[in-house]
């Protein structure tokens, strides 16, 4: 049985306190505590760092407080020295079973419950999946959470003529427990002082971030929002980095959601627009504007990954048009039917250069991956693999001109699109068993070339209301 029942993590500012807990049925106190504690390691504090080398590898603990109820025993200093090489442990110990795992291409349920020994039955319990559907980069749960807890304080500074008595007052406590949050044995406080006036505990788990894991991603895969995992982990900006470990809070599935904000669509240019030119880059046009790098990425809705290309119109002065016809997460997996999406108002912020998503053909069903390699007036597409190649040929025959009405699967929307079956002009992707790149339109998508005929477009057209169920 374990020695200890618990622990909390207690936020200090850039560091934190464990908190351990005494399992009082596994052990009396003194004496018996310390004999527990000699068969695992050699004292109190290595058994302590080994608790820390288990759970929490890359976070920087100060100390640790032992506890029995509310009765604190010992009180054990760590320091940055606690941590020592813990990282390269932690990970050897946790690869039999990891508590997550972001879906590769060529995943199947079957697939990573026969790599990892777990049931299909319990990775779909886990993640609460009606179907076996997955797509690339889900975050599926593969074993049952271990529940964590986190600690935290709301903060009041004080200011001049401030007392503890009207602190106290203000936040609805005692000068009892306010004294006892903050350590404090007299009534003496100074302007500038941090007073912790409440403390919080949430319930959660520890989440390490992998290759191509964003805070929006982790945050929809979790149920919470941006804002809290960047304010339980004392997050400043919406970087994270590989093997950073993130405190996730449980989703409270009581809580009434407040009503969904749709963005105000924007329909006209602003007064100042620029064609973009050879050689371009945000930095030089925001230069040459005078404006800012991140007024260019917000008004054109652009990350700081995108480029810009020749010939591109952007935003200068104000928000590019755009409106919102669908929504990240509104579907939870891929379907034949979609919504219409504009091309030049919504799909060309929604699916951008490098993506990789899901192509579902509507008249059988087949599915396969696609990444964007470009396009501006439409979208250039290479399949993934040599297996979405078949798939796709499969559809086609042989390879032809002749689109054939599709759907479009990615982050949790099913968009209306069109996709043609003849392979041209330049590839990214050199292994996947085919040369060339396919053209896939939405709705108001444009040729590339001014003497494409109009009877190929229209038969796009036509396939995107098929695709729609119009």
């Amino acid at each position: 049985m374990s020695i200890f029942r618990g622990y909390n993590l207690e936020r200090h500012r850039d560091d934190y306190v464990l908190i351990l807990y005494v399992n009082t049925n596994s052990v009396e106190i003194s004496s018996e505590l310390g004999e527990i504690i000699k068969k695992n390691c050699q004292d109190l504090k290595e058994y302590v760092q080994k608790i820390i080398e288990d759970k929490f590898p890359n976070i920087k603990i100060s100390s640790a407080k032992i506890m029995l109820g509310t009765m604190l025993l010992a009180t054990i200093p760590l320091g940055i020295d606690a941590l020592g090489t813990k990282a390269e442990a932690s990970i050897t110990t946790s690869q039999q079973i990891p508590e997550f795992y972001t879906v590769k291409s060529g995943d199947t349920l079957w697939k990573i419950a026969q790599t990892f020994g777990v049931s299909i039955d319990k990775i779909k319990s886990l993640n609460d999946l009606k179907t076996d559907t997955i797509y690339v980069g889900q975050i599926l749960r593969l074993r049952e959470e271990i529940k964590e807890s986190l600690t935290y304080y709301d903060t009041y500074t004080v200011k001049s003529g401030d007392t503890l008595w009207k602190i106290a007052q203000t936040f609805g406590i005692s000068v009892s427990q306010l004294k006892t949050l903050n350590n404090m044995t007299t009534d003496t406080i100074y302007p500038g002082q941090i007073l912790k006036v409440k403390e919080n505990i949430v319930y959660g788990s520890f989440y390490t971030v992998k290759s191509g894991d964003t805070l929006w991603k982790i945050s929809q895969s979790f149920r919470v929002s941006v804002d809290e995992i960047k304010r339980l982990n004392n997050l400043t900006t919406d970087i994270i980095n590989i093997g950073q470990r993130l405190f996730i809070p449980d989703k409270t599935i009581e809580e009434v959601k407040p009503p969904t904000i749709t963005p105000t669509p924007v329909y006209e240019w602003p007064a100042v627009t620029y064609i973009v030119q050879p050689g371009d880059t945000v930095y030089s046009v925001a230069k040459k504007f005078n404006t800012t790098v991140d007024n260019i990425l917000r008004y054109n809705y652009m990350s700081p990954d995108d480029w810009l290309d020749a010939g591109d119109k952007i935003a200068i002065s104000g928000y590019a048009p755009r409106v919102y016809t669908v929504t990240p997460g509104e579907a939870t997996s891929p379907s034949t039917r979609g919504k219409i999406v504009d091309w030049f108002l919504e799909g060309q912020y929604i699916i951008k250069r490098g993506d990789i998503f899901t192509i579902v053909d509507v008249q059988t069903g087949k599915q396969f991956k696609v990444k964007m390699m470009g396009g501006y007036n439409h979208s250039d597409v290479e399949p993934l693999t040599v297996e979405d190649t078949e798939v796709m040929r499969s559809l086609f025959g042989t390879w032809q001109w002749n689109p054939r009405p599709v759907v479009i699967f990615k982050d949790g929307m099913n968009i209306a699109a069109s996709l043609s079956g003849m392979p041209h002009s330049a590839q990214i992707i050199t292994n996947n068993g085919v040369t060339g790149h396919f053209d896939l339109y939405l709705k108001n998508s444009l040729p590339h070339s001014q003497d494409t005929s109009s009877e190929y477009v229209e038969a796009h057209y036509r396939n995107i209301n098929t695709a729609a169920g119009l």
